[in-house]
């Protein structure tokens, strides 16, 4: 069914740049995000406040935002990674919010939400 290929598509984009965002807030600094898009996550968090746990308006909520900056490194970071590849990188000591983000199968505008803040939280301790 090409619906459900492209619902999983979205999904994947949206556990990839959670994953993403996650795993360099532990970061000193990224190679990945840059330094303005901290600072530019809180627009995002207001874009996402319209999309009602629509897994598509999510998705394109991120994309177009990552446009907007031109964050390329963000944007070719989430078509590089797929769910599988995530799943065999795994880290011996994965930890919770990873484990979460890998494996929640309804992924909620809270859910989201709440790991941009922790990603931010951890970046913020890590500058």
């Amino acid at each position: 069914m090409p619906k459900s290929e492209k619902e999983s598509e979205k999904e994947r984009i949206v556990r990839a740049f959670l994953l993403l965002l996650h795993r360099e807030s532990k970061k000193p600094e990224s190679a990945i995000i840059p330094p303005t898009a901290w600072d530019n996550l809180g627009e995002l968090q207001a874009s996402l406040a319209q999309a009602n746990d629509d897994i598509k308006t999510i998705a394109r909520a991120i994309t177009k935002w990552c446009k907007q900056h031109d964050y390329c490194s963000i944007l070719q970071a989430l078509q590089v990674v797929q769910s599988d590849a995530i799943a065999e990188n795994e880290d011996p000591d994965e930890d919770e919010t990873e484990t979460q983000i890998l494996r929640f199968t309804n992924l909620s505008i809270r859910f989201v939400e709440e790991t941009i803040r922790q990603a931010q939280g951890q970046h913020e301790q890590q500058s």
